[in-house]
């Protein structure tokens, strides 16, 4: 019975506790003219929350409830109150408020809502973000700022992005986020598009545009909008469903398939070739023909052919098109695509040749005659030519073949010569000679030739000669017209080349490059060229400057001639041998660089740097002067103006008069002739046209017309004296 009793008293108990509990979750205010710090305290207490207070807030509050509330409602009022007064309380975290004056509470870090977040009712101060798709944030911003309350809230837009930061009492970024919603929707149904077939999607948007431009709009509809899109011929429409329908009206009458099923459209090119084009643009028209018949579209009476026809018009460099109208259409589209302006390449060639060329000869030559009576003996080394025997050294034998024969063998003679000997009529006679012949020559040679030319189309340049070589001659006993054949010869530097840009940066050239010129060797029949060629494919990056080919060559040569056993005598064999010793040493490079020029731009500044080049070096010149000429100034470029047209006056130029009449021109004599009659008389000399009739007298004397021209050549003549 004990136990039953005192389960009864703890069940009771439990009872009332969570009946006191309930009921201590129920609040009611009735608070008059109390100390806002009060206020706090007993919400801070009633809440369980922690509420840290600014010295700034003071006031005194009066609030009553006329029903109970529980601890959100009670917290919601709070709120309320404190934005009554002029404060905010701004959450910290963990239970923990904070109370400070609402224009403090703007920089406050108050909680960050994004667009997806759903935005409550409370009176706390927040931030929220609104991304905008269909609205313009700055012009939306003007409209929603009379909304916000300045002392609480901001509103601003940041344009790059097309957003608006709000930040102002939860319920009203609640108000202007459903007002931002509803501006921000953009109905599906006040825009539609329609494809057209027969018809070219740019000439009917301007129509339609000249048409709604013209008409009255009515007092507060909307304007409608037609855009076009060329790629997909396609038209945009928008506006209301007014509106469009009305559209839709138009377009399909202007849209409507012509019954001769023929069209005729000249499309002016800018940049591409037409006869180039024409080919390419009937390749395409066969297979959209072939693409139309196999989707089951009628075709015209007769072949595919009779549905496009197309041709180039050279003279004005144009295109032709006549035919179905939605063939033409398409071919308009790839006219677009392929009229483009091309890149071109600026391709810089270098070639360095250094060479060095050494050369000796040293040698000796005798000769010795015996007596008439035919006792002694008679003999000679002779060298001539040298030890290779096509030098310039003149033999010892030619040098005594007599005066004329001496003559012509010692103009020859290069270096030193040196004889000795004794020659006697009928007696014993010998000489001897001795050459010797040192030669050095060095060169550098630098040739930049440059050249611009557009993407895949070939190239070249040449500076140098031509020479004449002979390929052919008659001249026989029984030829009674003797005669040679002769072709010429390009000779210089040459630079041949293609380029081709591929996608980024990289240029492949196919390059032919050759530096010839003539030797300076006569050994041969005719001319001898030396020639240096390369001919190769390379992959180059734009401005990068590559090596092509070279060339190290280094050459010794040794020649000697000599008497047997006695010139390989030591020390004293050397009175009976002729050498020759050659060294040539010569190195050559060939170096490329293409540079890609896609816009004007870059074309002026390359054009400027070559020009201001040469003029810079007819500056040097000019200050130089002209030798024996010192009054007389040398020609010299203008500045540089860049690529647009220059202005007249760019170039000093001389007034030209205007031609006279032979009249004027008689009378212009006559005024003159008196004090060159005077000066004849001081100087006492004859005047050449003395006793010459002039021009006016002829003229007065001629009867036909043919003498009155020959009256006034005289005229003109006389006028050059």
């Amino acid at each position: 019975m004990k136990s039953l009793l005192l389960k009864l008293s703890i069940t009771f108990f439990l009872f009332l506790t969570v009946s006191g509990t309930a009921l201590a979750e129920r609040f009611e205010l009735d608070m008059q003219n109390v100390d806002i710090g009060e206020f706090i305290d007993t919400v801070a207490k009633l809440t369980g929350k922690t509420i840290v207070v600014d010295s700034r807030v003071k006031g005194k509050i009066t609030v009553q409830s006329h029903r109970k509330l529980d601890a959100d409602e009670l917290y919601q009022i709070f709120l309320l109150q404190l934005g009554v007064e002029g404060y905010s309380a701004i959450e910290v975290g963990d239970g923990i408020l904070k109370v400070i004056p609402n224009q403090a509470a703007k920089i406050e870090g108050i909680e960050v809502q994004l667009g997806r977040n759903a935005t409550g009712r409370s009176e706390s101060i927040i931030t929220r973000i609104a991304q905008l798709q269909n609205a313009d944030a700055d012009e939306l911003v003007k409209s929603l700022r009379p909304l916000v309350d300045n002392k609480v809230g901001v509103i601003t837009s940041y344009a790059d992005s097309n957003i608006i930061l709000i930040t102002d009492r939860e319920s009203n970024v609640r108000r202007l986020m459903s007002i931002i919603n509803a501006i921000n929707s953009v109905d599906s149904q006040l825009m539609e598009t329609v494809v057209l077939k027969n018809s070219s999607a740019e000439e009917v948007e301007r129509i339609l545009t000249k048409v709604l431009s013209q008409q009255t709009r009515k007092r507060g509809a909307s304007k409608p909008v037609v855009a076009a899109d060329p790629r997909t011929n396609t038209l945009i429409l928008f506006g209301d469903d007014e509106a469009r329908s009305y559209l839709r009206r138009l377009v399909v009458d202007l849209d409507s398939e012509v019954s001769s099923q023929s069209n005729i459209r000249v499309q002016y090119l800018k940049y591409a070739k037409a006869v180039d084009l024409a080919p390419v643009l009937k390749s395409i028209s066969d297979t959209i023909v072939k693409g139309d018949q196999a989707a089951g579209r009628p075709a015209a009476a007769g072949d595919s052919s009779s549905l496009i026809n197309i041709e180039a018009h050279e003279q004005t460099n144009s295109i032709v098109l006549s035919g179905s109208p939605h063939i033409i259409t398409d071919l308009l589209s790839v006219i677009r695509d392929l009229d483009i302006r091309r890149a071109q390449v600026l391709v810089e060639a270098i070639i360095i040749e250094v060479s060095d060329n050494r050369a000796k000869e040293l040698g000796v030559q005798w000769l010795f005659k015996g007596a008439n009576g035919g006792n002694q003996p008679a003999g000679g080394i002779n060298f001539g030519g040298g030890a290779s025997g096509s030098s310039s050294t003149p033999g010892i034998i030619s040098l005594l073949a007599g005066e004329e024969a001496a003559a012509a063998a010692a103009s020859g003679v290069r270096g030193a010569a040196i004889g000795l000997g004794k020659l006697r009529d009928g007696a014993f006679s010998f000489a001897t000679l001795l050459t010797a012949l040192a030669s050095d020559s060095e060169s550098n040679i630098l040739s930049t030739p440059s050249l611009l030319t557009l993407d895949n189309e070939e190239a070249s340049i040449l500076v140098g000669q031509e020479i004449p070589v002979i390929t052919g001659s008659t001249a026989s006993s029984t030829n009674t017209n003797p005669f040679q054949t002769i072709s010429r010869q390009e000779v210089g530097i040459k630079l041949l080349f293609t380029p081709q840009i591929n996608e980024g940066d990289a240029v492949q050239l196919n390059i032919e490059q050759e530096v010839s010129s003539l030797s300076p060797s006569t050994n041969a029949a005719d001319v001898i060229t030396n020639k240096r060629t390369i001919k190769t494919s390379v992959l180059v990056n734009d401005g990068a400057t590559i090596v092509l080919g070279g060339l190290i060559d280094d050459q010794v040569t040794e020649q000697s001639a000599k008497v047997p056993l006695l010139g390989d005598i030591p020390f004293l064999g050397r009175l009976f041998r002729s050498d020759s010793t050659s060294k040539v040493k010569r190195n050559l490079m060939v170096f490329i660089r293409p540079t890609i020029v896609r816009d004007q731009a870059t074309l002026s500044d390359l054009s400027a740097r070559k020009y201001n080049f040469i003029r810079a070096e007819q500056l040097v010149k000019a200050e130089q002067g002209i030798n024996l000429f010192p009054f007389t100034d040398l020609a010299v470029l203008p500045e540089w103006t860049g690529m647009d047209a220059s202005p007249p006056n760019i170039l000093p130029h001389k007034p030209v008069p205007p031609p006279m009449s032979p009249a004027e021109d008689a009378v212009e004599k006559r005024q003159i002739q008196p004090s060159v009659d005077k000066r004849s008389e001081i100087s006492g000399e004859r005047q050449p046209n003395e006793d010459k009739a002039t021009a006016p007298e002829l003229r007065a004397d001629c009867e036909t017309e043919g003498d009155c021209a020959n009256a006034d050549l005289v005229s003109v003549n006389e006028a050059s004296h």
